[in-house]
């Protein structure tokens, strides 16, 4: 398999490739630095310094870790050479040359994903379940905030592609996209949009590091995405209201209340007693082994470029809203 930029996610999806045992890996890196650190951590088969030095067509699988404005173009050379693949999200930046893209991968029934490796958790896994088998009754809102102290994690920041809208950067492609994913795994497919963003402390960037988002979907459930990437705190709640009780998940902790007791009746903690980005790491090798298990024909869950689609369509929606100062209808 060929594994296309060795950046940060190259390196989570290298090291989930390798763990999975399944995999002879090959990677496109311009960077030289980078090409001699991965060749140092991982058995590397071939090394290229750009993807049109690579046969994509000897390859079974690759994996588009290269940032968000290149991946149609990537996407082609994979429809060209008939070779399945995943891309990392957003799915582009804008919808320029997508839909022509999507539609010669369907043409050719190539089997294809998107990496929001939040559908791989087992916590997420459960609240879809919970959700469908009725236990909180009809899900009426959802109430999202993911937001931290960003830099902290990601002290380059103002050196990638997240300084950059063009490239996919900012609170709404690059880190609202994975709680869109989320909702429209759940919910289905957003009917309106309303937002408001902006660059309220981050320096050194062209992108926004705060967004406040409200949807509406087809089935009449609302939802409410909060994001800041400058808060000390690290919080990640996502709480979904039905008409029988409420489910919260706090990070890895699932709870679960049908009262207004301060007590929920169910907690679980899904990653008690692990390390949390250990952890982390190992959702991109159980990410791996579903997109192995998908190409050898198994039923896979992850994201389809048409999820992916819908997502790239309420983010461009999201930022449309603020741009115009209207609630704006996802086209389709």
């Amino acid at each position: 398999m060929l594994i296309i930029g060795a950046g940060g996610i190259g390196l989570r999806h290298l090291t989930g490739y390798a763990q999975s045992g399944r995999a002879i890996l090959s990677i496109v890196e311009p960077d030289p630095k980078k090409r001699k650190s991965v060749a140092d951590k991982f058995s590397i088969s071939h090394q290229y310094t750009e993807a049109g030095q690579a046969d994509f067509s000897k390859f079974d699988l690759a994996v588009i870790c290269a940032p968000a404005h290149t991946h149609v173009s990537l996407m082609n050379s994979c429809a060209a050479a008939s070779i399945p693949f995943m891309v990392e999200k957003p799915l582009a930046v804008s919808m320029d040359g997508v839909q022509e893209v999507l539609d010669r991968i369907r043409a050719k029934n190539l089997f294809a994903r998107v990496g929001f490796t939040r559908r791989v958790a087992n916590e997420t896994q459960q609240v879809k379940s919970d959700i469908l088998s009725g236990k909180i009754g009809d899900l009426k809102l959802i109430y999202m905030n993911s937001s931290q102290e960003f830099p902290k994690y990601r002290p380059d920041f103002q050196s990638t592609y997240y300084a950059k809208p063009e490239m996919g950067g900012g609170a709404i492609l690059d880190a609202a996209s994975h709680l869109f994913d989320m909702l429209i795994w759940i919910a289905g497919r957003p009917k309106n949009v309303s937002c408001m963003y902006d660059r309220l402390v981050l320096q050194g960037t062209q992108t926004e590091d705060t967004c406040l988002i409200n949807i509406r979907f087809e089935n009449n459930v609302y939802a409410n995405v909060t994001i800041n990437q400058f808060q000390k705190p690290n919080t990640n709640t996502q709480e979904f209201i039905g008409t029988f009780g409420n489910l919260v998940l706090d990070h890895s902790t699932l709870k679960f209340s049908n009262s207004d007791s301060d007590e929920p009746i169910e907690t679980k903690d899904f990653m008690e007693g692990l390390v949390p980005m250990a952890a982390h790491q190992e959702r991109f090798a159980m990410q791996a082994n579903y997109m192995l298990d998908g190409l050898e024909g198994a039923p896979c869950h992850l994201a389809t470029l048409d999820e992916a689609l819908i997502n790239l369509r309420l983010a461009l929606a999201a930022k449309q809203s603020w741009d115009e100062r209207r609630i704006i209808q996802v086209e389709y």
